[in-house]
């Protein structure tokens, strides 16, 4: 079982258990906090309101990359199957 990691967001310390590892822990958590002060930087507001507005930036960041993963995949599948089907043409199949 993973143990625990100790990591701060706006002052405030965490503990938190995954079982991706410390470091990746760390860098989320780096992640989160630089999103949520930037975004209280531009406009003085809670830390709450900055914090669901930083989930809002991080999660629309996450759906792109998702769909962008999505779209790669679709795109090496679609060579592979040509590049499968020129091999059959090759073979006389």
């Amino acid at each position: 079982m993973a143990k625990p990691v100790e990591v701060e967001i706006l002052g405030q310390l965490f503990s938190v258990t995954s079982e991706d590892g410390e470091e990746h822990v760390r860098e989320v958590a780096r992640h989160v906090d630089q999103t949520i002060r930037e975004i209280s930087a531009a406009k003085p507001m809670s830390s709450y309101t900055a914090a669901v507005l930083a989930a809002l930036n991080i999660a629309s960041e996450c759906q792109k990359l998702q769909r962008t993963n999505a779209e790669i995949e679709a795109f090496i599948n679609r060579l592979a199957s040509r590049l499968h089907s020129g091999d059959e043409d090759r073979r006389g199949v």
